[in-house]
């Protein structure tokens, strides 16, 4: 290369570092942000939901309440532990999003129920006061304080006077996340700078245009490390007594292997796109709760009682009773079971102790079987196309915390792209599906931009990324005084 060529390839560096340097510069300081916010934010006194005890041998039976409301068909049911003496069936009518709950004893209405259950619950959550509970309102949409990435919807979202908000999903009373202002603000600053989004909604051309950017500070990577070894040895190119173009010029050297593996990482992440299949929100019919299924259900004291969807047909669910007797770990179903952004917990199969009882014929079920059933009712396919389901109960690999939902059953297929199917049993909701191409490009953004692999603390390891990706951004501005002052 002689100099009139290597000449106009230094101008060109320079006038793409110029244009891309501030993208570079955005995401390298959104990376610095990402772990600061992690570390930041606010989290629970508890992570488990209150444990309860629910002896209905007594009570009247939720079909009879059912009944004698005149409710035919519903959406779901739960018996909740209100108070130490209070146990309630807490029932959502199809098409609503606040449920009504009926005092087990006597079935009554018991009025502004699901305000309190959740009131109670983000107490419980948050370790604060009732009298710190500034307002409570129904979240139907996500938004820049309860982003998508949070998975759950409805849910409530209640407001302390010390600016915390706790998210609150009563039909597994659970907590959907903690908030207050420094959060949000972070996390849109984040998502402005690392995503290019204001708001919770992608924009026409947003992942196109990314990509373009990223091909384009590809280019650039690997234009400044051909110019490094171009120049280097050149008498007039050398460093003495230019410490700014010395330390661009090294630094940028021996940060390209890092930037190289977050652009490739980041494109493949961004160019993929994860096709979703659409929860079915069962329908249920009273007619078809059987008195026998309901005595076989609560014959002992149990600590857990949900209706769940067994299979689905075209206008209606078969229900199953899901029972957990007292004695037992409690389920988590909670995205507080684990810390969040914790994502090195190691993967347990170990069965939940939970019985499943056919509502209808009170037949015991066996779960992990059902899940199956729900699986090929999803997808409209024979049953016989799933070959294996086993339970998850701690987040890892493939189903990292980002799917909020424990304990899950995975479900594998035998279909070509080798789909797997994370069943939530309690709800009989899609927590995840995962194809080969999904789980490859899951890999590449664990492996290639989070560093998961590394053998360190996960603090220790948001150092390492965080130091490195302000490094880049030193980078970033050491190249654009260069350019101006050539510019100049």
């Amino acid at each position: 290369m002689n100099a009139s060529q290597l000449t106009k390839r230094l101008k060109l560096h320079r006038r793409l570092g110029m244009v891309l340097g501030i993208l570079v510069l955005m995401w390298s300081l959104t990376g610095v942000l990402h772990p600061i916010m992690s570390a930041t934010q606010p989290q629970p006194v508890k992570r488990m939901p209150p444990s309860q005890q629910l002896n209905l041998k007594n009570a009247l039976s939720a079909p009879q309440v059912l009944q004698q409301h005149q409710i035919t068909a519903f959406s779901a049911l739960q018996a909740i532990q209100l108070q130490p003496e209070l146990v309630a069936y807490r029932v959502l009518k199809p098409n609503q999003n606040i449920a009504e709950y009926f005092d087990s004893r006597s079935g009554q209405l018991i009025e502004d129920a699901e305000q309190q259950d959740v009131k109670r619950l983000a107490i419980w959550y948050t370790g604060l006061a009732k009298q710190q509970i500034v307002s409570t309102e129904l979240i139907t949409e996500f938004s820049d304080d309860y982003p998508s990435v949070n998975r759950l919807l409805p849910v409530w979202r209640v407001s302390f006077d010390n600016g915390l908000r706790a998210y609150v999903d009563p039909s597994q009373s659970r907590l959907a996340t903690l908030s207050n202002d420094q959060k949000m603000w972070m996390a849109k600053i984040f998502r402005l700078g690392h995503t290019w989004t204001w708001g919770d909604q992608p924009w026409t051309g947003q992942s196109i245009l990314m990509q373009i950017a990223l091909i384009g500070i590809l280019v650039l990577t690997c234009m400044g490390i051909g110019l490094f070894f171009k120049i280097r040895n050149r008498q007039n190119h050398r460093l003495a007594h230019k410490p700014i173009r010395f330390l661009h010029r090294y630094l940028g050297i021996s940060l390209s292997v890092f930037i190289l593996l977050w652009i490739f990482s980041g494109f493949y992440h961004v160019w993929h796109k994860k096709s979703e299949i659409v929860n079915i929100q069962p329908m249920f019919y009273t007619q078809s709760l059987s008195a026998i299924a309901w005595k076989t259900a609560v014959q002992q004291p149990i600590q857990r009682l949900n209706l769940v969807p067994i299979s689905f047909a075209q206008d209606h669910a078969q229900a199953g009773w899901m029972v957990q007797l007292t004695d037992k770990p409690q389920l988590q179903g909670s995205m507080t079971a684990a810390k969040e952004h914790d994502h090195h917990n190691h993967s347990k199969s170990a069965a939940p102790a939970i019985e499943l009882i056919d509502a209808h014929t009170a037949t015991k079920l066996n779960t992990l079987e059902q899940s199956k059933q729900l699986t090929a009712d999803y997808l409209h396919l024979p049953v016989d196309h799933f070959t294996q389901s086993s339970w998850v109960t701690s987040f890892s690999g493939e189903y990292g915390f980002i799917n909020k939902r424990l304990p899950v059953v995975k479900v594998e297929s035998n279909l070509s792209d080798q789909l797997r199917l994370y069943i939530e049993p309690s709800s009989g909701v899609i927590a995840a599906q995962v194809t080969q191409q999904d789980a490859l490009e899951g890999f590449s953004f664990a492996y290639l931009h989070k560093w998961t692999w590394l053998p360190l603390d996960k603090t220790l390891r948001d150092i390492l990324l965080s130091s490195i990706a302000g490094l880049i951004a030193l980078l970033v501005i050491l190249g654009c005084r260069l350019a101006a002052r050539k510019a100049s």
